[in-house]
């Protein structure tokens, strides 16, 4: 088959290609600056010439973007995307309807949500690990003491002064704050469920929207609750997680064990946490996940029941990962034999001083969570996994 690859700046982007090849296709590759806009003539010319000089049959891309939908359902021809990014706007566009589209979403969810609506062609797979390239990673040469702790967090903290929730003047709304915040209190305290969304009511939403009008696209089929709840609340109710999380970790662990964060706000301050700044995803991060004892994932709330792609990344740098309970985990993983997971913010203390003390038991969940990624999850494994599922229904017409 003739695949056209999206080129962006997305991740495993030469993994990918190379699997995509071993695979038995032949692949091409394009990109243009308008990839991520929702109008563009001379991206919609482009594609299509790619398309028709390449007798391209598939298009992939990581994300999705109603551009190369709208193309491919011009051109007749299958255009499959893999998310990755949660929350993600244009996944409520209405060219998602086209049968010309396979989508693959890794929180199932969202995928449970799109199918009863009657789109057919959403499908759940987990994402990948790249076991392979990070082994030749850790083969180079680097200064270890970066990278080494007892505990590690690698992730943003969603603090920065233009999010949406601060810049809402909650003074002109009292009970819409008292609201809220009740809201993020309980929700915090809840695994496994987010019920934010639905306690949206059509009043508060109302009374949101004259604080802070968030204005959708005019082709998005995105609602009112969705936008609330996913880029102002669920947002901010992670930053204060994981802030009091790392908050609580240092002030318990930091007197007797090296606990690390590394993010992009550099001026972060944690009594007992060392502020390491940024850590690069294609070369940093796999270190840090492989010299770390305990791997924190605090996952971002708008993932429902996916597990995010850190958690892939972790266990394929042979890290032992400790993450809050995502019900998507047990679709293909044991806890207590491939991770670890806890429900709460004391049973998060309680499992760091467990398995900080327990290196042998950690040390073989850890080779257990890498073997399950290296035998089964690898971007060749996911990839071949995708198109059985994809391509398993004949090229359809305009929409579901």
């Amino acid at each position: 088959m003739n695949v056209l690859f999206i080129d962006w700046p997305c991740f495993d982007r030469e993994e990918t290609k190379e699997a995509l090849a071993n695979m038995g296709h032949q692949v091409f590759t394009f990109f243009h600056e308008d990839y991520n806009s929702l109008y563009s003539e001379s991206f919609d010319s482009e594609i299509k010439q790619s398309i028709e000089k390449n007798n391209i049959e598939l298009v992939f891309s990581y994300n999705y973007y109603p551009l190369i939908a709208l193309a491919c359902k011009d051109e007749s021809i299958y255009y499959m995307s893999f998310l990755y990014d949660n929350p993600y706007a244009y996944i409520y566009s209405y060219t998602l309807m086209f049968q010309t589209n396979i989508v693959f979403l890794f929180d199932s969810s969202l995928v449970e949500y799109f199918q009863k609506g009657g789109l057919k062609n959403v499908f759940y797979m987990n994402l990948p690990g790249a076991p392979d390239k990070i082994e030749k990673l850790l083969k180079e040469d680097y200064g270890k003491s970066r990278y080494l702790a007892d505990v590690s967090f690698v992730g943003a903290l969603y603090n920065e002064a233009h999010n949406f929730y601060d810049r809402i003047d909650w003074s002109k709304n009292p009970y819409a704050k008292g609201f809220v915040q009740g809201l993020m209190d309980a929700q915090k305290k809840v695994s496994g469920y987010n019920f934010i969304e639905e306690c949206l009511t059509p009043k508060v939403l109302e009374q949101l929207q004259s604080l802070f009008p968030l204005e959708k696209d005019k082709n998005s089929i995105e609602t009112d609750g969705f936008r609330f709840a996913d880029y102002v609340i669920n947002r901010k109710l992670t930053s204060r997680e994981r802030m009091d999380y790392l908050s609580g970790i240092g002030q318990r662990f930091g007197k007797d064990y090296s606990i690390k964060l590394f993010t992009l706000d550099e001026n972060v301050e944690f009594p007992g946490v060392s502020n390491m700044g940024i850590a690069t995803y294609e070369t940093e991060m796999p270190r840090v996940f492989y010299h770390s004892k305990i791997n924190l994932n605090i996952s971002l709330r708008s993932i429902k029941t996916g597990i995010p792609l850190r958690c892939m990344d972790i266990m394929a740098a042979h890290g032992f990962l400790l993450s809050n309970y995502q019900s998507d985990f047990f679709i293909d993983f044991v806890p207590g034999e491939d991770f670890a997971y806890y429900e709460n913010e004391e049973d998060l203390y309680e499992k760091i001083e467990y398995f900080l003390t327990h290196e042998k038991e950690r040390m073989e969940i850890a080779e257990n969570g890498f073997q399950k990624v290296l035998h089964f999850f690898t971007v060749e494994d996911v990839l071949k996994r995708m198109f059985e599922v994809g391509l398993s229904k004949p090229l359809g017409g305009e929409t579901c």
